[in-house]
């Protein structure tokens, strides 16, 4: 199994690969998604053993139904567990979490999208977020919500932005590329967009101090190791990339 790690600010990011994992294609191996038809006790097993090479007790995870929205929720302490196992417990319509507790894991899934993790120092502690960002909620501004949310309880320190499609893959057409120079000046390239971009300008403007500011920069359409829903159509698994304080 083999992952990406970001700490900063006493928060840990991971982004696992696909890697490592019991499912078979087209899922193959580690999909962590309840919802793309794998059998459910193989995307259970992907979930223990990724928490378990991590170091975040299964049990310590939350879990939200994402629908490319702009909806946030704080979560505390009673959502530990929310959703991992038994779908009908997860965080409904819901593409970002926000919390204060210690080695409370907030799991975002993608294949694609942008998983973008937040870190802020609070009057008690610290603060984080995790995001799930595709181009309905980069427009939108998901991200930059979600970082002005932690600002108003504390000072914001630093963010990643986890491997997404790149700038080399996300084609999109006249319309949508034209929505996007409007919204977010400079960041259509050609016949693509930018997504990376236009994270970092939001989490700027939100008051993340720019040179805390971390793109993974590794493109999941065009990077093997990754699973990727517009590369192969539709049929493929999910990562969930996970953050949490790390007590002490």
């Amino acid at each position: 199994m083999r992952w990406l790690a970001w700490e900063g600010a006493g928060v840990v990011a991971v982004f696992p690969t696909r890697e490592g994992g019991v499912s078979a294609a087209p899922w193959e191996t580690l999909n962590l998604g309840l919802s793309v038809g794998d059998e459910p006790v193989h995307v259970l097993e992907n979930r223990r053993r990724l928490c378990s090479a991590v170091g975040l007790p299964l049990k310590r995870l939350v879990v939200t139904r994402q629908v490319h929205g702009t909806a946030t929720s704080w979560v505390g302490e009673v959502a530990a567990g929310r959703g991992v196992v038994d779908p009908a417990t997860v965080i409904a319509a819901c593409d970002g979490l926000l919390t204060g507790v210690p080695d409370l894991g907030l799991g975002i899934s993608t294949a694609d999208c942008l998983p973008v993790v937040i870190a802020a120092a609070g009057e008690d502690g610290v603060l984080l977020a995790a995001v799930h960002a595709g181009w309905r909620g980069t427009l939108d501004g998901i991200i930059g919500q979600t970082a002005v949310a932690l600002a108003r309880r504390g000072c914001l320190l630093g963010a990643v932005v986890g491997p997404s499609i790149g700038p080399c893959c996300f084609v999109v057409d006249e319309e949508l590329r034209a929505r996007f120079a409007v919204r977010f000046p400079g960041v259509v390239r050609g016949n693509a967009v930018d997504l990376w971009a236009a994270a970092t300008a939001d989490l700027m403007a939100a008051g993340v101090p720019s040179g805390q500011i971390t793109v993974a920069g590794i493109c999941t359409a065009s990077d093997a190791r990754f699973f990727s829903h517009r590369r192969d159509h539709g049929s493929t698994g999910r990562h969930l990339a996970v953050a949490w304080q790390r007590s002490g």
